[in-house]
């Protein structure tokens, strides 16, 4: 057992009785009852403060550790206040315990932050590491988070690894707003029990491999907003983009509509080289539009759309519903309920078929329809014939908008 005092004049250096090696300072194990205060305090030495037990915390703001720094294994039962610290090069958590508060808000670190398997277990308060700067590799693999997390704007040149991290409480919120990572962001196999928030984050290469999202259908509980990224991953590349659909297709469920989730996913899958996949974000977002913002007719239209040609990602389905029309036309214009309009025509020459294309594609005349009508007392078939008409006027223009690319536009 150690007085904070005599750590606190040890690490600065202003114990006579006592000469800091070369190699820095190492305490293993001390028990600390007093609060341990080295704010604004400069220490030129590497410090380690490996399995120590830190009772009534510790207050390390606006501090600089210029050769490292290492409270690996410890325990803090009060708070733990590193806000606004430098250390110019690494500083490690490694499967440290924080049982209150844990601010971390503003620190810098040049070198690696290990924080794998740290535990900060306060259900009530915030663990903060908002604005922090790490000049290389962020580590919270296994880490464990019982309340709210904020690492809102940070920076992070490195690789930032949240591998394995658990963030167990189910109202709390883990916000990642505004983060910029230059290497590549890793989630793989993480859990969230509560609201995520990625808005207007930055990524060069995001894992979200075998995430486990919190349980919930309804409500807003993951917001992706603005998030942009030179790639992104949920799975292997056969499964990958199923995933990314299906969560953000879950996310979206009753929250606010933002076009720029989908269309961002489905910018990435095309300049991948994977169109089909591109597509399918392109039709999500427009059904997804038709619910959430779209009413009255403006709302028909759109289901007409989906239907009919996808979009405008799928036009061969135009080619679909235009020979189901044709093929109805055959059946309604059999040759017993048909006649010529002249009575010189033989009636031998009738092809059902020909006078359904006919019919149906606009501008093109192969002068079945000029020759042959319905009979007078087939009024179904008088009224098909024109509903026919219209209907090929209607839709052959949007099959030809949807074949050459102008409704993908």
């Amino acid at each position: 057992m150690i007085r904070g005092v005599f750590l606190e004049e040890l690490l600065n250096g202003s114990r006579k009785d006592c000469v800091i090696h070369r190699n820095g300072v190492q305490v293993e194990g001390a028990i600390v009852r007093e609060l341990v205060d080295l704010r604004n305090t400069e220490i030129t030495r590497d410090t380690r403060l490996v399995r120590c037990r830190f009772e009534a915390g510790v207050n390390f703001s606006k501090s600089i550790f210029k050769d490292g720094l290492s409270v690996e294994e410890s325990v803090f039962q009060g708070p733990a206040n590193f806000s606004e610290m430098k250390v110019t090069r690494g500083f490690s958590l490694q499967k440290a315990s924080v049982k209150r508060g844990a601010d971390f808000e503003q620190l810098e670190v040049i070198g690696v932050l290990q924080a794998g398997g740290v535990v900060f277990e306060d259900v009530q308060g915030t663990v903060t590491f908002n604005n922090l700067k790490a000049g290389n590799t962020v580590c919270f693999t296994n880490a464990l988070f019982a309340g709210a997390v904020d690492f809102k704007n940070s920076r992070v040149v490195g690789d930032l690894r949240f591998d394995s991290a658990r963030f167990t409480h189910s109202t709390a919120l883990a916000s990642f707003e505004g983060l910029k990572v230059e290497g590549s962001t890793f989630f793989s196999q993480a859990e969230f029990a509560g609201y995520v928030s990625l808005k207007d984050s930055r990524f060069n290469a995001l894992d979200l491999m075998q995430v486990k999202w919190p349980k919930r259908e309804y409500g807003e509980w993951l917001w992706l907003n603005g998030v942009g990224y030179q790639r992104i991953s949920a799975g292997d590349e056969r499964s990958s983009s199923s995933n990314l659909l299906a969560l953000v297709n879950r996310a979206a469920h009753r929250t606010a509509y933002s076009s720029d989730i989908y269309s961002s996913l489905a910018e990435f899958y095309r300049r991948e080289g994977y169109p089909r996949e591109a597509n399918q974000f392109l039709i999500a977002q427009k059904r997804r539009e038709r619910d959430e913002a779209l009413h009255g007719m403006e709302w028909c239209w759109s289901l007409f759309l989906d239907w009919f040609v996808g979009y405008g990602r799928s036009p061969e389905r135009a080619l679909f519903w235009s020979i189901s029309i044709v093929l109805v036309g055959m059946i309604v214009f059999r040759p017993h309920r048909m006649e010529p309009r002249t009575t010189n025509l033989k009636t031998d020459f009738y092809s059902p078929f020909w006078y359904s294309v006919d019919l149906f594609l606009p501008l093109i005349k192969l002068q079945d329809a000029e020759l042959w009508k319905p009979r007078d007392h087939f009024r179904f078939a008088r009224f098909w014939s024109r509903l026919h008409t219209v209907l090929g006027w209607a839709l052959i223009p949007i099959a030809v908008a949807a074949w050459t690319g102008m409704l993908e536009k």
